[in-house]
């Protein structure tokens, strides 16, 4: 599931009429459970494309935009959030080892979750465009020993954390 929550952190491109007040982050939460993910990067025309599925377990059912983006890459984050319906509107800013922004949406139900970004980045030391689209379906229940895997990933990653039931 991390690479679903890593690539709703990049999520971009203005979908929905925002707001005009903005907020200091945002959070999403779907449903626990098996979920598809589809993605196409684009970075300097070169498409990469992505397919898999992951086990979400409850304690990784809701996260914040700021966690997302701290995901993606360490000196990541968001600015800008603002509410929409169904999701966020956002900028994304990384000025770790890769540098760049991003204007960002996520829209999502319990069961679906649409990202989209637009924004520029720096490769090296060259500047380059970058794009990205992803959906997130919610599959069904996890099985036993996915859900045995993903709570021993979230321990791992969450030291302190009590053990999920």
């Amino acid at each position: 599931m991390k690479k679903l929550l890593v690539m709703a952190g990049v999520a971009a491109l203005a979908i929905c009429t925002a707001t005009a007040d903005t907020i200091k982050d945002g959070s999403v939460s779907v449903k626990p459970g098996r979920w598809l993910w589809k993605q196409e990067t684009n970075i300097l025309a070169i498409p990469i494309k992505e397919e898999n599925i992951e086990c979400l377990i409850p304690e990784e059912a809701r996260i914040t935009l700021s966690k997302l983006a701290r995901d993606l890459e360490e000196g990541c984050g968001v600015d800008n959030v603002r509410s929409i319906q169904g999701g966020y509107l956002f900028k994304l800013k990384c000025t770790g080892k890769t540098k760049g922004e991003a204007d960002a949406s996520i829209l999502h139900t319990d069961t679906t979750m649409k990202i989209n970004a637009k924004g520029s980045a720096t490769v090296g030391f060259i500047p380059a465009g970058f794009s990205m689209k992803a959906d997130a379906t919610y599959q069904g229940d996890c099985s036993t020993a996915e859900i045995a895997k993903a709570k021993e990933r979230y321990l791992r990653e969450n030291p302190g954390a009590a053990a999920p039931q």
